[in-house]
Order: C-alpha cells, then sequence, then structure tokens
C-alpha cells in the first residue's frame, strides 16, 4: 500500500483542492498545536460514496516534500488509513519534543494525499487516476508567548514603498491576510492574500496601481484560529 502511495506521489499526480473528484474533507482548515498539549487531533472524513485511501504527513514548508523525505519534531498516526464511503478516521498529533523557538509560534504543513479507488470498469479501457493532496497549516504555540493572536493584527507596521507596501510583524504570532484593500480619495486598490511570519517584514503590491494621497487606509481581514475572517483597519501616512 505504502509503495502505491509514494509512486503517486513521486509521479506528481497531484490536482487543487475542489475539484469534482475530492470526497475527502477536514475538521479544520488550520490546527494550532500549544506546546503543552499532549497530542492534537485531526478528523478526516469520507463523504464520498466510494472508499478512498489517506496518507498524512507533515513539513515545515517543502511543497515537495514526501513522507519519506521529511524531518519535523511531530509524529501522525495514523500515517496510512482506507476510508470508507461516509466514514471518519481521527489523525493523532503529537509533538516529539526537539527544540524550537520559545518566544514565537513555528509554522509546519499538515498534508493529506487522497488516492481514489480504481474504476471498476476500467478493466477494457484507458483510465486516469489523480490524488488530490491538501496542505493544511499547523502552528506550534509556545507557552506564554507575549500578546495573543487575536491581537497581532493590529501590531503590524504598514509603511509605503515604491509602489507598494511594507508590512512587518513585531508579534510573536503569524498573521495570515484574506483580503487587503488599499484606499485612498474614492481610489482603491486590492493586494493578494499574504501571511507575515513573527519578526518577519513583507513586501506587497497590489494588482492596480497604488492610490494617491497623504493618508492610506488599509482595509483588511485576517484569519483567526478557527479559520475564521476577522475584518480590521490600518492608517499609513505619508512616507
Amino acid at each position: 500500500m505504502q509503495g502505491i502511495i509514494r509512486k503517486v506521489i513521486a509521479a506528481g499526480a497531484m490536482c487543487l483542492l475542489g475539484t469534482t473528484h475530492a470526497s475527502v474533507v477536514m475538521n479544520g482548515t488550520r490546527y494550532v498545536y500549544p506546546s503543552d498539549a499532549r497530542e492534537i487531533t485531526v478528523k478526516v472524513s469520507n463523504v464520498g460514496k466510494l472508499p478512498a485511501l489517506t496518507q498524512a504527513w507533515i513539513d515545515d514548508g517543502d511543497a515537495k516534500s514526501t513522507p519519506e523525505s521529511v524531518d519535523v519534531p511531530f509524529n501522525l498516526t495514523p500515517p496510512i488509513a482506507r476510508l470508507e464511503a461516509g466514514k471518519s478516521q481521527t489523525l493523532r498529533l503529537a509533538y516529539t519534543g526537539s527544540d524550537l523557538p520559545g518566544d514565537r509560534e513555528s509554522q509546519f504543513w499538515i498534508n493529506i494525499l487522497e488516492v481514489p479507488p480504481k474504476p471498476t470498469d476500467s478493466a477494457n479501457r484507458n483510465t486516469m487516476q489523480l490524488a488530490i493532496r491538501y496542505r493544511l497549516k499547523l502552528f506550534f504555540r509556545p507557552a506564554n508567548l507575549k500578546g495573543s493572536p487575536e491581537a497581532a493584527p493590529a501590531t503590524l507596521r504598514w509603511t509605503r514603498d515604491g509602489e507598494g507596501l511594507s508590512v512587518t510583524n513585531p508579534s510573536a504570532f503569524h498573521v495570515t491576510f484574506n483580503d487587503v484593500a488599499v484606499v485612498a480619495g474614492g481610489a482603491k486598490a486590492v493586494i493578494e492574500p499574504f501571511s507575515v511570519a513573527p519578526g518577519a517584514t513583507v513586501t506587497v503590491k497590489p494588482h492596480d496601481a497604488m492610490p494617491s494621497g497623504d493618508e492610506l487606509r488599509i482595509d483588511y481581514k485576517y484569519i483567526n484560529d478557527f479559520g475564521g475572517f476577522v475584518d480590521g483597519s490600518k492608517r499609513v501616512g505619508a512616507p
């Protein structure tokens, strides 16, 4: 069974979430692992009408990773499971205790690979099966961090940077923005979703020209621990 899934990964037979063939769903879009937790769980359900084979692993940011190539301080069990139609499986995720920074969050990714069953009528015809790979954010959160994830977005520093904006995150938490709009003088420019790691600075640019004016208003939606969108706003003065 492991060999079959390895061959699917190696062949690059992956497609995007949301195709008509997807039948596996998770109970969240992101997960937080408190450093003092013994384990956390991820519920995987098969909402399709046929069985599905799944493989799960964690990586530290390399989207090309495979279960054999990763080296992360987590165990995820069971790594391989057969999900009957309409059934669920609970994955248990445990931190192994390896050293991670204690003054800020660390980000990892949970991978769930869904391999659909071979069509029953494929004996006399050519078929192509596509495996579907889901990648979900995992945040390892040390205890007693300064501030809170809810307050972190408001602490970010936004400054003009040419035709874009420079965004600095002084907090200990990862901040992910889903919708960002720059507004000034009746003009509006939209920026693609982006994330800022603790202590990091990123430069982002809108699709259209940056609105001009002595003061810009940044309207945004950030993603909270539960995957929900929360509105916020920030004003940026002249450079």
